[in-house]
């Protein structure tokens, strides 16, 4: 059996809740599965940029755990794709990814 771990960062490109259903845990739920889907590739961390005027999104991931940091300069990092006024905090959370026995 050939084992093949990755070890590399996952990239969250979009959560999105209708407005309708905010406010029900929702989002929370996306960000766990999406975390979990990452652990199961083996990486190592999960990142995602977040919009600086959203604060009840920049809530929702410094909730998960996720802290805002620096991109080093030269680093190949996706940029959103949006209009050229709004600013991002770029957010990263290290994963555990051992498994408990």
């Amino acid at each position: 059996m050939l084992n093949h771990f990755r070890t590399g960062i996952a990239y969250v490109s979009n959560v999105a809740v209708k407005e309708r259903d905010r406010c029900k845990g929702i989002a929370k739920r996306l960000m766990t599965k999406a975390e979990a889907q990452a652990r199961s590739w083996g990486c190592r961390a999960i990142a995602l940029h977040c919009d600086m005027n959203n604060p009840a999104a920049s809530r929702l991931y410094k909730g998960q755990g996720f802290k805002s940091i620096k991109v080093p300069e030269r680093a190949n990092w996706p940029q959103p794709k949006t209009s050229p006024n709004v600013q991002f905090s770029f957010m990263m959370k290290l994963l555990n990814t051992r498994t408990s026995s």
